[in-house]
């Protein structure tokens, strides 16, 4: 049962793929409006207790508790709908949550925060890797969501811009919600309250 502003725990989490045994009796907990790092070598299953925690992979044995209903979700791919530019690929996820006047305040400032204003109205195909990627960060940020669950959210981005994009939505996180990421670059980790090493 999903419970808002207590502590995620996870007790005695066992999973394996095949004989390949990922989790045995693993424990851990995530304190309310911190922000967590989970770092480990490639295979150590850390896109896999994002997933067991936001509830898209049930096949597991253990308990994972207190859980928000309300989850953002930033994959490892960016997962943009190649047909809506870069303001209805944010948009679209809060037309029905948010007023049209909120909506276009908020993808204003996370554009801004992005240095992405002046390319709302182009689509994907017009957008380097990178740039696709501070979409899809925003995107999981416009969201309102207790649980923010980010998978390499900073991936291809260059050194310089990579700090500028830590900086500016880890500081929108602080106090606000909790935050469970995946990363495996320092200038991500040193912003973060916490690493858990699988």
């Amino acid at each position: 049962m999903s419970e808002e502003n207590l502590d995620i725990v996870i007790k005695n989490l066992n999973k394996s793929f095949g004989d390949h045994q990922i989790f045995e009796n693993f424990s851990a907990e995530f304190k309310s409006g911190e922000i967590v790092a989970l770092t480990g070598p490639s295979g150590c299953g850390k896109t896999t207790l994002l997933r067991i925690i936001a509830g898209l992979c049930t096949d597991f044995k253990g308990d994972v508790l207190n859980v928000p209903e309300n989850i953002s979700y930033l994959f490892q791919e960016d997962r943009l709908l190649a047909w809506k530019n870069v303001y209805h690929n944010i948009d679209f996820v809060v037309k029905d949550l948010l007023s049209k006047e909120q909506i276009e305040t908020k993808i204003d400032e996370l554009l801004s925060f992005s240095y992405l204003k002046e390319h709302k109205h182009k689509f994907p195909h017009e957008l380097s890797g990178g740039m696709q990627r501070r979409v899809a960060l925003c995107r999981s940020f416009i969201y309102p969501s207790d649980l923010l669950i980010m998978d390499e959210p900073f991936s291809g981005l260059d050194a310089d811009m990579k700090g500028r994009m830590a900086d500016s939505f880890l500081s929108l996180v602080k106090g606000n919600q909790t935050a469970i990421l995946v990363t495996h670059d320092s200038q991500v980790i040193d912003k973060c309250n916490r690493i858990i090493s699988l």
